[in-house]
């Protein structure tokens, strides 16, 4: 009976990290990924195609040292190849309202599910460029301005059937 005490003791721990170990491994996502019936699925930038409805809003430049709060519409077709086009409107609070706007760009989509994008966007000097990850198997994208700064944008895209 003296010998199984120590054993005890020293079983306990290992009992207890195990189970915290497995419970942890279970509780956190594997990865982010495309997912539809349980499936998952590597994601390529054929995952990005047709037309994408978009909503934008945040802070972006209004000229030399000057930023403005703004909103905007718009929709995206990706080619499911890398390349986009579009139309978008916006109003921003100082420079106002800029009505249909062309777009262009290309995109690239990591197996992840996450990409980056290169908008062109009509009477914008420079292009804009994006992050984001793709959800919901290729029905909905989240995306955030990274450059130019000093722009905080955000944008969420659902595609249209």
């Amino acid at each position: 009976m003296h010998f199984r005490t120590p054993l005890l003791r020293r079983a306990i721990p290992i009992v207890t990290a195990a189970s915290l170990v497995v419970t942890l491994a279970l509780t956190f996502p594997r990865s982010v990924t495309a997912d539809e019936d349980g499936q998952r699925r590597a994601c390529s930038n054929t995952t990005l195609r047709g037309d994408y409805g978009l909503l934008v809003s945040g802070i972006r430049g209004a000229g030399p040292g000057q930023t403005e709060s703004f909103v905007g519409t718009g929709i995206h077709t990706h080619d499911g190849h890398g390349g986009l086009t579009g139309m978008d409107s916006t109003h921003g609070q100082l420079t106002g309202a800029d009505r249909n706007r062309p777009v262009t760009g290309t995109y690239d989509v990591n197996a992840d599910c996450t990409g980056t994008a290169t908008l062109f966007i009509s009477g914008v000097p420079f292009p804009v460029q994006t992050s984001f990850v793709i959800v919901d198997n290729g029905k909905e994208v989240k995306e955030a301005v990274m450059s130019p700064q000093p722009n905080l944008v955000t944008a969420v895209q659902h595609r249209i059937r």
